[in-house]
């Protein structure tokens, strides 16, 4: 008998045993719309994080969890976002890992969201099965890419989060909705 998540690929042992026991291991966090507000897509350093990114993440961590964070940034592609140092953000705010996706949605690569392979790379990064991951996101191709990859997902009411959300919930209607990222400590409180 096979178990498929949400019209998915079959789930392998290893996600049949992180479903059952609930582990979540690693958070990953999308970039805008989620950690703070991007004033236009086409730059990013017009991006204005949310206050206590660097106090959540530390008591995640402090509470056992890896955190990352994984980003479409077509801006890269475009040539508008190639001189921005995303590197110095991500480490400014303390995350274990991340990734980021250069391409344009033309490209048709595999990393760009809702495909899956910005969050594998991270998961391998930080030695985690994806099923062992939780993303935190405020759109539709967000929650795809982690229920691709058999990672859990919680949507955010900032961003698009508010547009996308009837989409994502009917599609997903288990998919859990928090108003900003900073409650995923109450969720994982909750949930976890």
């Amino acid at each position: 008998m096979h178990v498929f998540f949400l019209g998915c690929k079959p789930l392998t042992r290893l996600e049949k045993i992180c479903y059952t026991l609930r582990m979540i291991r690693a958070i990953l966090f999308d970039r805008d719309g989620t950690l703070g507000e991007l004033s236009d897509k086409r730059y990013p350093q017009t991006f204005t994080p949310f206050v206590d990114i660097e106090k959540i993440f530390n008591t995640l961590k402090k509470r056992g969890y890896l955190v990352g964070i994984i980003t479409n940034q077509a801006s890269i592609a475009r040539g508008t976002g190639r001189d921005y140092d995303f590197e110095k953000e991500f480490l400014s705010y303390g995350v274990n890992a991340w990734a980021i996706c250069p391409h344009d949605t033309a490209d048709n690569c595999e990393c760009r969201k809702p495909k899956s392979g910005l969050l594998l790379a991270v998961a391998k990064k930080l030695g985690v099965a994806p099923c062992e991951c939780l993303v935190v996101g405020d759109r539709l191709s967000d929650i795809q890419c982690a229920l691709h990859a058999t990672a859990r997902a919680v949507l955010v009411e900032t961003g698009y989060g508010k547009a996308e959300k009837e989409t994502v919930l009917s599609l997903y209607p288990a998919i859990p909705v928090l108003s900003r990222f900073d409650d995923i400590l109450d969720y994982l409180n909750q949930n976890a």
